[in-house]
């Protein structure tokens, strides 16, 4: 009888050995710093924003849309290691990032996952900062990721980082888009860097180069893109411009926009104004599209603001499209 009490104090006392081990600080009281379990839980980040949408088009439907609702869960693993996922719960819902950072240095950095493509200012801007309602036509239309209706992301890895006045970001993608399956062995690159002269000034390239195809069957297509950016940012004055090229196969498009931008009163009331250019075949005469925008931003709190904007959008050839007064209050946390 003693032998088998003794047998079983021994068994209970390497459970309480292997607990005290799994959970630091369970026996002492005292927690372990450097445990990946504290770590973790400390650092974990919700957030998220709504955008609820009204517009009224002089020839089209006007109508009240809820836009966005997307909610991000991030945080450190442990040090020089971080994850984020975003969902966007207004399609279905969909899964837009799911990334895993190794960042050792400031210098180089590693990015896996699903990701904004590294393609330039406007793509890789997170949509709660958009200075206007609506992306640029020629985003929308050329950029990576945004070409194909991915919300400017792709799966794939990549490199970035910062040192001194150059940032750097370039990766090897599927070319798909986000929640979709390779369709080819191609490997899609895409590269931007930014430099930054003077602390007001940004000027920055962008590059990518990919094949894709409609099946795994299907033949490849090329996929091509250049694009130059600027940025000037000064006591409240902000002046942005951006041009794209892009070859989809053996059509040869391009675009660009230019936008301006004053904080009449400091950090609350902004004024926008923006012309943008489409020519989705440069081959075609009179086949292209321009949009003026007027808008007028009152950041409420935070990120939290409402966004009025008047859209116009105009025919090469000459004439009015259609044209609208656009209402988006964004509410983030």
């Amino acid at each position: 009888m003693n032998m088998m009490r003794m047998k079983t104090v021994f068994r209970k006392s390497w459970v309480l050995v292997l607990a005290a081990a799994a959970l630091p600080g369970f026996v002492s009281g005292e927690e372990k710093k450097d445990s990946p379990v504290l770590t973790a839980v400390k650092s974990l980040k919700l957030s998220g924003y709504v955008q609820v949408l009204g517009v009224d088009w002089n020839k089209d439907v006007d109508s009240f849309s809820l836009r966005r609702a997307r909610l991000s869960l991030a945080g450190d693993v442990i040090k020089n290691l971080k994850f984020k996922v975003q969902l966007d719960f207004v399609k279905s819902p969909s899964l837009l990032d799911a990334i895993v950072e190794y960042e050792p240095s400031k210098a180089a950095g590693l990015r896996v996952g699903q990701f904004t493509v590294p393609f330039s200012l406007e793509n890789v801007t997170p949509t709660p900062d958009v200075d206007t309602v609506n992306r640029s036509l020629v985003e929308e239309s050329l950029a990576p990721g945004r070409d194909n209706s991915a919300s400017g992301r792709d799966v794939g890895i990549a490199v970035y980082g910062t040192w001194s006045f150059l940032e750097y970001t370039a990766g090897l993608f599927n070319g798909a888009g986000i929640n979709k399956s390779d369709t080819n062995d191609h490997k899609d690159f895409s590269g931007r860097v930014v430099v930054h002269p003077f602390k007001f000034l940004a000027l920055g390239g962008s590059l990518y180069r990919g094949k894709q195809s409609a099946s795994s069957t299907a033949p490849l297509v090329t996929r091509n893109k250049e694009g130059l950016e600027a940025a000037f940012l000064l006591s409240g004055f902000s002046l942005k411009s951006e041009y794209i090229h892009a070859r989809d196969g053996a059509v040869s498009k391009s675009g660009a926009y230019i936008q301006a931008g004053y904080f009449v009163v400091p950090g609350k009331w902004q004024g926008i104004l923006k012309y943008d250019t489409l020519d989705g075949d440069r081959s075609v005469a009179g086949d292209g599209k321009r949009m003026i925008t007027l808008g007028v931003n009152w950041i409420i709190a935070g990120r939290t603001r409402l966004q009025l904007n008047y859209e116009i959008h105009r025919l090469e050839g000459g004439g009015t499209e259609k044209s609208g007064i656009l209402a988006q209050l964004q509410t983030a946390f």
